[in-house]
């Protein structure tokens, strides 16, 4: 298989895990909007209500502030790990590695 067809099969395979993304996303968003009308909030209230420590008890304020924190974490680590084949390429090609070389650390 070439490197053009691999790199190919690459960004199919991203794409339809961004597809599949995008309809989570979607499901999330429509869970969201029906909690809210149950609630009868708007997100700017909730945020707002959220924001307040003085609307925990302390365990609960630090419950959910470790919760966000771990939601940063998460989201910044799957940020920095996600692949991209077109720069591989690039370095690649930046090193001249020839297609039969392998790259051995």
């Amino acid at each position: 298989m070439s490197s053009e067809e691999e790199l190919e099969k690459r960004l199919q395979k991203n794409a339809l895990a961004i597809e599949e993304l995008a309809i989570r996303i979607e499901a999330h968003n429509r869970q969201i909007d029906e909690l809210l009308n149950t609630l009868n909030v708007s997100p700017e209230q909730l945020s707002t209500f959220i924001e307040k420590k003085e609307h925990f008890t302390a365990e609960n304020w630090k419950a959910l502030q470790e919760l966000d924190q771990a939601l940063e974490e998460k989201l910044k680590r799957e940020l920095d790990n996600i692949h991209n084949p077109l720069k591989t390429k690039k370095t690649q090609a930046e090193r001249n590695i020839q297609p039969h070389w392998l790259f051995v650390r």
